[in-house]
Parts: C-alpha cells; structure tokens; sequence
C-alpha cells in the first residue's frame, strides 16, 4: 500500500474499530497465543466528537458513546477505543496497539498484514461508495427546460 495508508498514520490500528466481526474474529484468533494481560477492564464512557463545517469552523456535534480499554502483551501496554459499547473490540484494538509497539517479530508482520488487508479493502468499499454517489450527480443547468 502507498505511504499514506492506516498503518503509517500514528495511530495504526485505527483500522479495527471499522472492521466487521469476523475479521475481529480473524484478530483476535491471531493473537490467541500471547499472554495478554487486561490492565484496564473495558468500560464505557462519552466524548464530543469534533467537526469541522464547510467555513472551516470548528465546532462540537455533540456526545459520542465509546467503550476504551487496556491490555499488556509481553510487558508494552497498548490502549485501544472504539465507538460504541464494544469491548470486545476495544480489547482487540489495545492487543494490537501493544503488538505494534514492539519490536519486530513474526506476530507484529502477520498483524501489519492482517490490518493491511482490511484498510484496503475499507478503501476499496469507500471509493465504490464514492463512484456509486458520483453517478447520482445532476447537473441543474443542463437539464431540458432550465
């Protein structure tokens, strides 16, 4: 993928709060075989989520539910929040924080590919969308009778 991908953003594993279940399944079945330690059970909260209208003015939509949570995988901690009441995601997001934050193991290469592969394929689905409300476009002033 180009350099502008998911997992050369900061945040890396932003990724998993998009995917579907199954490919959380696919997740978390890759990590089964590391200790992971839960040191911040999930747990619930609210936040404002932050917009920015089309005059460039930023202003708060309003609360945002979302369930965060930490873990420790072979002593690196990771913090993962998603939206919504999903601990289950949330503890796949902070595993793969922490994954990601060590060093380079065959786990960490298996995890890059495994994020890799879902922020295409997000990608993919986002510009079909796109194309799909593209199409829908019309335009007024050429329109018979206008």
């Amino acid at each position: 993928m180009n350099e502008s991908n998911t997992l050369n953003r900061s945040d890396k594993t932003t990724i998993v709060a998009f995917m579907d279940d199954r490919a959380v399944d696919d997740l978390l079945e890759l990590l089964a075989g590391q200790e992971i330690e839960v040191v911040m059970q999930p747990r619930t909260g609210l936040v404002m989520m932050p917009l920015t209208d089309s005059f460039l003015t930023d202003f708060n939509l309003g609360e945002v539910l979302v369930t965060e949570a930490g873990v420790s995988v072979d002593g690196i901690k990771g913090y993962g929040m998603v939206t919504g009441d999903d601990p289950r995601r949330a503890l796949a997001r902070a595993a793969a924080a922490a994954i990601l934050t060590g060093g380079e193991s065959p786990l960490r290469a298996r995890l890059v590919a495994l994020l890799e592969k879902h922020e295409s394929l997000r990608l993919q689905a986002h510009t079909r969308e796109r194309l799909l409300t593209e199409s829908t476009r019309v335009n007024f002033d050429l329109m018979a009778g206008a």
